[in-house]
């Protein structure tokens, strides 16, 4: 390959990582995330243990992933990941609705083959851009192709959220196609299911980007040398690179740095259907809220990089700490409407930890062991996140035990939801 093809392919491989997470990230579920679960006929329970597990499969299979990417290639993961991501959505399109244990199977399927494919795909797709970046001796202009993910990722939750939200009520479905056919209209059971079709779509278009990405050559020669090696040459290259880890104060630092602020908002922001719902907010705004939080990217972005530039880590990882910490105390009261404002500082935290990760872990690592690193820390994060469940899901199960069988489930559910809340800021 000319240098000259060779630096059009990797300065593809960018618009093409941008691209990739665009489309991986656009779930139009999420603006109603609990909330569906729910409708689908999961009890808040059920929930809480799907994304348990789903936390704990990326805990398992995010190092040897990133050890993956490394030897045979960071493509291969990346397009394993895209077809993961395909698969689950078709077990959610196809799942009945009605609780039953043939549904929680579905789910539990489901839930493993996403946390497959985040672990697949974390890592894997960021090596691949950060090094395409260093053969163009290009590596400089990494928290800027950062913040244009960042801000492009916005504009495409923005667009994901309202959309989500929409086509998730049901009054709204069916003005909008009584507008071209009277006599058209959807089932619940069809609405509900909207969301789902729609992320079946990006899922599609992002397996279309993922088989388009181009291996860095830099990388091709590790991969055919490590395949000699055997089968071993995953858990060597763990070993090796976790040792590497443990003994980089700095690199450790902002791994557990991360875990401990990502564990908490992330928790959260799992359940902040359900924290709408509680605060008195319509389903229909939904997506419209969760457009709204998609637009702090663009706050995020020019935040974290003033910080990066500035501040010393220790003193970003303090002003991250203190702005979560107000916010979930605060979300503690559950005040109708004004809770909102509140709730977005666990938005602003979740991508402000993402940035300067990610920002300081790429210029710290070397390339050969660089989506090892990074799954390191995808471990952490989820491994933070599985704890955070574990902990809601017997605190939830607790609450009820505390009830005199008075209430009915549906308040039963409220009530144990806000309870929790106070468990957050603690």
């Amino acid at each position: 390959m000319s240098n000259g093809i060779a630096m059009y392919t990797y300065e593809s491989n960018i618009k093409r990582f941008i691209l990739f997470r665009l489309f991986y990230n656009a779930r139009f579920y999420y603006p109603v995330f609990t909330v569906l679960y729910l409708d689908y006929g999961l009890t808040l329970e059920e929930f809480a243990i799907l994304n348990m597990v789903w936390s704990l499969t990326i805990v398992f299979a995010e190092v040897p992933s990133g050890a993956l990417a490394d030897i045979l290639g960071r493509k291969r993961l990346v397009v394993f990941a895209a077809t993961l991501s395909v698969i689950e959505m078709l077990l959610l399109a196809i799942a009945p609705i009605g609780h039953s244990s043939l549904l929680f199977l579905i789910f539990l399927i489901n839930r493993m083959c996403s946390g497959l494919s985040e672990a697949a795909a974390s890592g894997a797709d960021e090596a691949l851009a950060y090094d395409s970046l260093k053969a163009m001796g290009r590596e400089d202009e990494w928290p800027q192709i950062l913040s244009r993910v960042t801000k492009n990722t916005s504009v495409m939750f923005f667009i994901v959220m309202i959309t989500g939200g929409l086509v998730y009520d049901m009054a709204f479905v069916n003005g909008l196609l009584s507008m071209f056919n009277t006599e058209w209209s959807l089932s619940r059971e069809w609405v509900i299911r909207l969301p789902v079709f729609l992320t079946l779509i990006s899922a599609v278009l992002t397996f279309m980007t993922a088989i388009r990405f181009v291996e860095v050559r830099t990388t091709q020669d590790t991969h055919a040398d490590s395949l000699k090696q055997g089968l071993s040459a995953p858990f060597r290259k763990v070993w090796t690179v976790g040792k590497w880890t443990l003994h980089h104060r700095m690199v450790l630092c902002v791994i557990l740095g991360a875990m401990i602020l990502d564990s908490v908002a992330r928790q959260f922001l799992v359940l902040s259907s359900e924290y709408w719902r509680a605060i008195d907010i319509p389903t229909a705004w939904f997506g419209f809220i969760g457009a709204g939080m998609a637009m702090l990217g663009f706050i995020n972005a020019r935040i974290s990089e003033h910080l990066i530039k500035h501040c010393r880590p220790q003193i970003n990882f303090m002003i991250i700490a203190l702005t979560l910490l107000f916010g979930l105390t605060a979300v503690c009261f559950a005040i109708p409407y004004l809770g909102v404002l509140f709730a977005a500082t666990a938005y602003l935290t979740v991508g402000m930890v993402q940035f300067q990760s990610s920002y300081y872990i790429n210029r710290l690592a070397d390339s050969e062991q660089r989506a090892t690193v990074i799954s390191f820390k995808g471990l952490a994060l989820n491994l933070g996140l599985a704890l955070a469940s574990l902990i809601y899901t017997g605190y939830i199960a607790w609450v009820r035990t505390l009830q005199d069988g008075q209430l009915t489930a549906s308040e039963l559910e409220t009530l144990a939801f806000i309870d929790s809340l106070t468990l957050f800021p603690i």
